[in-house]
Formats: structure tokens, C-alpha cells, sequence
């Protein structure tokens, strides 16, 4: 049985199809379509983006949504793409918004900018790689990963009093990539497995499209809430926990001491696997708590990246598992793209024996300090509640005042050039959730959206 929003999604479509609405035409706006269809005008956005996720139509900035201009695909079909299908998609409509850079202020992308990144990996040793040295570096290599690399990414756990080698390691296209080839090996369609409430949505998107449910647990401050976790494992008797343990995205938050016990004794108890998805673990000073320095990959799944602390277009991770695991995945990646990337994950294992990598994430940790110090300064003098004050990572997560929606606070926002990530993707359970915004720190340094938050609340509180 559809839901208001497909109803709605379907009829508008419909009426495309038919010809009822013309491309190019201009479609009732959110209050009027509102006051027709009788619902929210929450439930009216969120038909719209379905409507343009399917590219039937398109927001123009100031003006209103249109009907898009009739393009012809190779192969015209009536069928429509299958549910799971468009529900992904649906799921990864900030993702699209993100990739843009078509807004002058950028809080809600979950990139760094790349004035942050700059002198990372520098112009000499890119040249460095594509320079013949007699050993041939045009290869696949093997298919679990450098292994230099991994032999380094097993040290650098040794440091922190984690076992791990090399054979446990399979490296990747960055933590998405880590991510899907755990879902497409051990998960099929029916499965249930448990993730963060409100969580990350790239995962749910990719969850979706393998036609897996998926059931939300409810993140505090300190990580999952550990009744949450026990009830729903016992009762949903899941494959799989996705989780964060630090620097966890949307909320900045990391799983304290007592609550990583809980989480791997539940775990134990019920026979789930618990999945680790870290970007942040190379930042200095970390927050919270290791799931794997107190399981030691016994019966978990670490998914790590470079990808957020040296370029978003530097794309390379890995996974470490029980070496069993890591066989299995490094097969299905083989299956699925032959290997990772042999010249990235070069250049990283280079720039850790030199220690570039160590000198820029020490750079790293301490920009992202001050920013964060002033940018607290400035939630405290608009009198905003946060999700946490004690992040960890580039991310914090405003509490909007009680009546504020974070859809129509984004697309206000959205008006003013300024890119805001509302909560809503970031919520398994949508109604209710939290209204809420996700801000990078890292772009939070622009009076411009602080402005706009001055004076968005103080008109509201008015």
C-alpha cells in the first residue's frame, strides 16, 4: 500500500506522462500543492526531490520547480525502475546536492575544503610514480591489496596494541567501496541487519538497493544505546551491526569505554557481526573508544579510509577482518572491479615511511581544532543545542528549536547560496525524528551562513 509521498510522487508523474503537465511548465508550489494534496509541506518536498531524484522535475533557485525538458533514452520503456531501485536513489539525493559546487557556502558537505588538503601529496611524488624505475608498476598487483600498505596499515594498529597482519587486510576504494563488498558477499535479500539512528546514509542507500531492511538503533552521545541495541538484536535477529565508533557521521560522536563493551558483549550474546566504519581513525587525538582494540577483530569488521583525510578524490580504504573474512572479500572484490587502486595505495605507503602522512594529519588535527573552538563560540552565542559538544572529526549536529524542519530550514538556506545537510537522510525512522542539521566544521568558518542562522532564529523566536 502507497504512502502519501508516492501517492503524490505517482499522480505527478502521471500527469507528465500524460501530457497534463508540459516540459518546461512551472508545478504548483510546495504550500499550494500542499493545500490540493491536502498533507504537510514536508510531505510535498519530499515527493518533489523523489520526483527530481527520477529527473521528471527540477528545482530553479528563487522560482519553483519545473517540468524537465523530454530526453529520449536508448531503449524507451513503460517500467518504471524497480521500488528498491528508486529508494536508493531517493536516499542519495544530498549526496547529488553535495557533489555540486554550485552553492558560494558549502556547511552541510561532508568533504573538507581542498585548501585543507593542500600539500598532502606533493607534485614530486605523483611524478615520482609514473617515472620508470625498472620494477613494472602498470600491474594489478595483487588483488588484496599493496602489500606494502597493508603491511604498514597492520603496524600502525600494532602501535595501538591492535593485532592485526597483513593477510587480515584487503585494501579498497575508500570506505564505501569497503562497505558495499561486505553487503554484496554476506548479505541477500530478506536480511535484516542493525545500523546508527540517525546514521549514515550512504550506507542505507546501498542497503537498500541489495534489498536488505534495515533497522534503525538510536545513537546517543556516547554511541548506540545499549537497551536499543540489546531489545532490537534479540528481536530482529540481525546479520550484521553498522556502526561508528568515533567521529561517528551525522552526530561527531564516539562510543565511550562502558558502551563499547556493551555493544560487543550484546554482539557475542546474539551472534551478530559488528561492522566498524572509521574515517577518522588516523586523526591524532582521538575521541573515544576502538571497538577493535578491545575485540581485536575476534568477531568485527573495521572499514578505514584515506580518502577523508587526504582528498575526497584520492579514493582508498581497506577492510580488516578475521583472515578467513578477508579472504572471502578480497575474492568478491576481485569479482567485482579485479582490484583497488595500485598507484594510490603507492603513494600512500610512500608518504607513510617518509612521514608526510604523519606530519599533514598532525597539520590536520590542529586547523581542525581552532576551527572547532571558534566555531562552538559562535553555537553558544546563537544559543543552539548540539547533539555533542565532545566531536571528534569534522562533523556536529544541530538540534533545530522545537516547530523548525530541517527541510524547509535547508531549503531556505538553499535559497540564500548556502548548502545546508538536513536530518532527514540521516534518519532511519522518519516520523518522528529529530530536526536537526549536520555542519562540517571545516567550511563552518563563513559569517555568511552564521548570519543567516542570526537571523533565521531570531525572526522565528520573534
Amino acid at each position: 500500500m502507497m504512502n502519501k509521498t508516492e501517492k503524490i510522487v505517482q499522480a505527478i508523474a502521471a500527469d507528465i506522462g500524460e501530457g497534463i503537465l508540459m516540459p518546461g511548465q512551472r508545478i504548483a508550489s510546495v504550500r499550494q500543492a500542499s493545500e490540493v494534496y491536502d498533507v504537510s509541506k514536508n510531505t510535498i518536498i519530499e515527493a518533489y526531490e523523489r520526483l527530481a531524484a527520477k529527473g521528471l522535475i527540477s528545482a530553479k533557485r528563487g522560482s519553483g520547480y519545473y517540468v524537465c525538458e523530454r530526453r529520449l533514452s536508448i531503449r524507451e520503456t513503460s517500467m518504471p525502475p524497480p521500488r528498491h531501485v528508486l529508494e536508493a536513489v531517493d536516499r542519495i539525493s544530498l549526496l547529488q546536492s553535495q557533489l555540486n559546487q554550485d552553492f558560494a557556502v558549502r556547511v552541510g558537505d561532508g568533504r573538507p575544503p581542498a585548501s585543507w588538503m593542500e600539500g598532502a601529496i606533493p607534485s614530486r611524488l605523483i611524478k615520482q610514480f609514473f617515472q620508470p624505475d625498472g620494477s613494472d608498476r602498470s600491474g594489478y598487483g595483487s588483488f588484496q591489496g599493496h602489500t606494502e600498505l597493508r603491511e604498514l596499515i597492520a603496524a600502525r594498529n600494532r602501535l595501538h596494541n591492535i593485532n592485526a597482519s597483513a593477510n587480515q587486510i584487503v585494501t579498497t576504494f575508500g570506505a564505501n567501496h569497503g562497505l558495499d563488498l561486505i553487503i554484496r558477499r554476506y548479505l541477500v535479500p530478506g536480511d535484516t541487519v542493525l545500523v546508527d539512528d540517525p546514521g549514515y546514509y550512504p550506507l542505507f542507500a546501498k542497503l537498500e538497493l541489495a534489498q536488505v531492511r534495515f533497522v534503525g538503533v538510536r545513537r546517543t552521545a556516547v554511541g548506540p544505546d545499549l537497551d536499543d541495541l540489546q531489545k532490537k538484536a534479540e528481536q530482529e535477529n540481525p546479520a550484521f551491526f553498522f556502526t561508528q565508533s568515533t567521529g561517528q557521521n551525522p552526530t561527531g560522536s564516539s562510543i565511550d569505554l562502558p558502551t563499547a563493551h556493551g555493544v560487543l558483549q550484546i554482539a557475542n550474546k546474539t551472534g551478530m557481526i559488528v561492522v566498524d566504519d572509521d574515517p577518522f581513525v588516523d586523526l591524532p587525538n582521538g575521541a573515544g573508544i576502538r571497538l577493535a582494540s578491545l575485540d581485536q577483530f575476534q568477531s568485527m569488521i573495521f572499514v578505514g579510509s584515506f580518502s577523508k583525510v587526504i582528498s575526497a578524490s584520492f579514493r582508498s580504504g581497506y577492510i580488516i577482518a578475521p583472515a578467513n573474512i578477508a579472504a572471502e572479500i578480497a575474492e568478491s572484490k576481485l569479482i567485482t572491479s579485479i582490484n583497488s587502486s595500485r598507484f594510490s595505495e603507492m603513494m600512500i605507503a610512500e608518504m607513510i615511511k617518509s612521514r608526510r602522512y604523519h606530519k599533514h594529519l598532525q597539520k590536520l588535527d590542529r586547523r581542525l581544532g581552532e576551527t572547532q573552538t571558534a566555531y562552538m563560540s559562535r553555537i553558544d552565542q546563537l544559543g543552539l543545542e548540539l547533539f555533542t559538544r565532545d566531536t571528534h572529526g569534522y562533523y556536529s549536529y544541530i538540534i533545530l528549536p522545537p516547530g523548525v524542519s530541517d527541510l524547509e530550514f535547508a531549503r531556505d538556506a538553499a535559497r540564500a547560496g548556502i548548502f545546508i545537510a538536513p536530518s532527514t537522510p540521516f534518519a532511519v525512522q522518519k516520523d518522528p525524528h529529530v530536526a536537526a542539521i549536520r555542519i562540517n566544521i571545516t567550511r563552518a568558518d563563513d559569517t555568511r551562513f552564521f548570519n543567516f542562522m542570526r537571523n533565521y532564529f531570531k525572526n522565528i523566536r520573534s
